[in-house]
């Protein structure tokens, strides 16, 4: 609890105006009263406001001290944050033709704010379609009336060759986040299209764009995590792949898809961690970039072949494809890309300003035209010799060398403030100071809603498309929050001690956020299951479950070495000394359900299966509202028959459960999850404290015929021996 805070003289106007008249009437008894128009009543009333005005600054005395306290301590008031984001900047409308070069430092309006671009782009008259090979899980796959033997029937497949169904998933970034949870190869296929308002020959702009540089717009799924100050979490960049797809003939006259790496010239988003810009110089040779469209749709997609576009895309007008993979995290979702994308700040720009003459007195103060003034986009020059010399800001002048040319920045108040001569070197009397260049602005007023940016002021013709909008901006700090953040500044916080402590970190970390995490104190992993340790003093293991779509069959969300390296960065700064940190992926155990029922009503029978394989998918999920409690199913929880009946026998629609059978693989010495697939007897699935379910398929049949493994499971041998898996696309018949 805090110590009260005394008020030094808590007496008002009219106490002062009573205890005045009161000590008259002691004095000067003869006066009876003091009424209005009297001089001693205006005496009294004028001594009663002098009074309270010393009062009312005596009273500022503790204010004042805290000001000074947060000087002495050099806790600076933070300046306002701009908004920043990404933007868009097109050829006009019916254009073909490469556009010149916006340079870095450009204005972008609209809304009535002013942003500057932090790099250069090349408008290219291209448009993006996102398109990834959706697998079909084999449940999904009978809905659609299809079977694997079906499929290489259909493609004509040799028997050692398995097909694997998918499907065309047409993303639009503009009004939906994309990721390839479920996707086939884990692969994202970029066409970049000529639009069909623009006129000119798909061979010529194929010509143009040799040796380009193609600006791609990557952000994150949700922004970057901040702190109650505002400040961004740091995360770690990691690799991307981008591949140029070309088609070539071997030896044989076989046409085959083959992937180009591309150059990265620049990767400002850290492999999509944070909004920014990658930039990707095409090869110089015209004829690697084709057209891949295929005559029969049947053989869109197969092996390396991008699948089929919209129908509302001509093929004839894709200028080339691309290929993005991230190898750290085969799911890479992502909340937006686009083409000719830059990153702006909506701030102003300020260039060539000169600020004053040196004194050569210490201390020199110098004030900047402009509040919030960016620190790290202020470039000051001092004159010296008939040249400007750089010099560097710091946060603290006291200790620096008497010859460091540095000075100290006030970004709130934009006052440069320089050394006495034996901390930091003093400007010379006579020499010129200007600011080179620096950002200015920002706050609240900054976020812009998308759409919001529309014009180039350098060139009015280009078109301006802000599909996302932008954040971040917060107002300047004020007094009080500064004061309120000295205990912050002087102690350490969030720190990991207790098992409640790990799960909230890692639930909470703004870096990778995790939909669960659970602490298993002294379990020390080995490099396998047989070097396991239990018990082991300052150990502490945090296995995690990342977010994932509604439960469903077969997609069970599994941490990637990204996310697991994410957690692991952002709990060990806060762990206590001594403590030795793991974040696991707990071993999910494969199984599956066959279930037999009888349905109350005929007519809706298969809406009833379909609920009963719903309920399952629900009642296994390791997320809320999985498992018993609605928290999702718990860490070493075993599976048994019985408490999965009485889910199928909740279902509305179902008479009677009359068979159920647990199906597992195993066992097998190489894990829980090789051998052949086996009914289990006992009813029972046992798993230990560090195993998860992973529900990989569900038969829900009427009758009371005995259950069997669903469809898909059984056909391969253990582990997809020789066989060969190849893509097939699943073509619906549409009337």
């Amino acid at each position: 609890m805090p110590l009260p805070v005394p008020n030094l003289d808590d007496r008002r106007f009219d106490d002062l105006v009573a205890e005045a008249r009161a000590r008259l009437a002691g004095h000067l008894p003869e006066l009876t009263q003091i009424a209005p128009g009297d001089p001693l009543h205006a005496f009294t009333d004028l001594f009663a406001w002098l009074t309270e005005t010393i009062l009312f600054r005596a009273n500022a005395i503790p204010e004042r001290q805290r000001r000074v306290v947060l000087n002495l301590l050099q806790v600076p008031i933070r300046a306002a944050r701009p908004a920043r984001g990404l933007a868009c900047i097109d050829p006009p409308a019916r254009s073909s033709r490469v556009q010149p070069l916006v340079p870095a430092d450009s204005t972008v309006s609209g809304a009535g704010i002013d942003c500057t671009t932090e790099g250069e782009v090349q408008p290219l008259p291209l448009l993006l379609h996102v398109v990834a090979k959706e697998a079909l899980a084999p449940d999904l796959l009978e809905t659609l009336g299809y079977t694997l033997e079906d499929l290489r029937a259909q493609h004509g497949l040799a028997a050692d060759e398995t097909p694997q169904a998918f499907r065309p998933r047409h993303f639009q970034p503009a009004d939906e986040p994309l990721t390839l949870a479920g996707s086939l190869d884990h692969c994202y296929y970029l066409a970049l299209a000529l639009p069909r308002s623009a006129g000119g020959n798909i061979g010529e702009l194929r010509a143009d764009l040799a040796g380009k540089v193609l600006n791609i717009g990557l952000m994150p799924p949700a922004a970057t995590g901040t702190d109650a100050d505002g400040l961004a979490a740091e995360l770690p960049d990691r690799a991307l792949t981008w591949e140029l797809l070309v088609r070539e003939t071997d030896g044989a006259g076989v046409e085959q898809i083959r992937a180009l790496p591309l150059e990265v010239a620049a990767d400002a988003s850290g492999g999509a961690r944070r909004p920014g810009v990658v930039r990707l110089r095409l090869p110089r040779n015209a004829t690697l970039m084709q057209d891949l469209a295929v005559a029969d749709p049947l053989e869109a997609g197969v092996g390396q072949r991008p699948p089929e576009l919209p129908e509302q895309v001509d093929p004839a007008r894709v200028a080339l494809w691309l290929r993005l993979a991230c190898p750290g995290e085969p799911d890479f979702p992502l909340g937006w890309i686009g083409i000719n994308a830059v990153a702006v700040t909506a701030q102003g720009l300020r260039t060539d300003l000169m600020l004053g003459l040196g004194t050569g007195q210490p201390d020199q103060v110098l004030d900047l035209p402009d509040l919030d003034v960016d620190p790290a986009s202020l470039a000051l020059q001092v004159e010296d010799t008939g040249r400007w010399v750089d010099w560097t800001g710091v946060d603290i002048l006291y200790g620096q060398p008497d010859s460091a040319q540095v000075y100290r920045l006030d970004a709130r108040a934009g006052r440069v403030h320089f050394g006495d001569g034996i901390n930091g070197r003093r400007p010379r009397a006579g020499k010129r100071i200007r600011a080179a260049r620096y950002r200015h602005g920002g706050g609240a007023a900054s976020n812009l809603p998308k759409d919001s940016l529309k014009s180039v002021a350098s060139t009015p013709d280009l078109r301006v498309r802000q599909e996302r909008p932008l954040e971040g901006g917060i107002d300047a700090e004020d007094v009080a929050r500064a004061e309120r953040r000295i205990p912050q500044f002087l102690a350490h916080r969030n720190r990991a001690v207790t098992a409640a402590d790990f799960r909230l970190l890692a639930a909470d970390n703004p870096i990778n956020p995790v939909a669960r995490a659970e602490v298993v104190p002294g379990l020390l992993p080995g490099t396998s299951i047989r070097t396991l340790r239990r018990d082991v003093p300052g150990v502490v293991s945090v296995f995690v479950v990342p977010p994932g779509p509604p439960a469903a069959v077969a997609a069970t969300p599994r941490p990637t070495p990204g996310l697991l390296r994410d957690v692991f960065d952002y709990l060990l700064a806060r762990v206590s000394v001594g403590t030795e940190l793991y974040v696991l992926s707990a071993e999910y155990v494969q199984l599956a359900l066959g279930v037999a029922v009888d349905v109350a009503d005929a007519t809706t029978e298969q809406a009833t299966l379909l609920a009963v394989r719903q309920a399952l998918a629900g009642f296994l999920w390791p997320l809320a509202p999985g498992g018993a409690s609605g928290q999702g199913w718990g860490l070493g929880t075993a599976v048994r028959a019985a408490e999965i009946a009485v889910q199928v026998a909740r279902v509305g629609g179902v008479r009677a459960v009359n068979k159920l059978t647990l199906f597992a693989r195993g066992p097998s010495n190489a894990g829980p999850n090789a051998g052949p697939w086996r009914a289990v007897s006992t009813g029972e699935l046992v798993l230990t404290d560090y195993q998860l379910p992973d529900l990989v398929g569900v038969q829900v049949r009427g009758g009371s015929a005995d259950p069997t493994l669903p469809a898909g499971l059984g056909d391969l041998p253990a582990g997809g021996g020789d066989h060969r898996r190849v893509p097939a696309p699943v073509i619906p018949d549409l009337c």
